[in-house]
């Protein structure tokens, strides 16, 4: 009896697992309100609940306050830092993504020059 519950267990868990697809893209702030926080440290996007960080940037000498969550990305190159909710993430499987800042991702239009012909 004990068996038979631990199989239909199994089965309804089975059926109601949910999955990231592979090559999903969004925002990190689409992925964060679309799935838990459980499930997702459990694929590779973990958040740091901050609420006040503050660091200085040497180039500047200025003291930048961020307010918010930082969340710690897993790569193919290791753990990488999401500073901004409009981050591109891209889920590549295995726990592993592909991040692209908000800068670098609204700049890759900018390196294609507008021809006139």
């Amino acid at each position: 009896m004990q068996e038979l519950k631990l199989e239909l267990k199994r089965m309804k868990e089975d059926r109601m697992k949910i999955e990231i697809p592979i090559g999903a893209r969004g925002s990190r702030d689409e992925f964060s309100s679309t799935y838990k926080d459980d499930f997702l440290i459990k694929n590779g996007l973990v958040h740091i609940k901050t609420g006040y960080t503050e660091f200085k940037i040497t180039e500047t000498k200025k003291i930048k306050e961020f307010t918010g969550w930082l969340y710690l990305v897993n790569t193919k190159y290791g753990l990488l830092a999401s500073m901004s909710y409009k981050d591109t993430l891209t889920y590549l499987g295995h726990g592993i993504w592909d991040l692209k800042p908000y800068k670098a991702a609204k700049s890759e239009d900018d390196d294609k020059p507008l021809v006139k012909g």
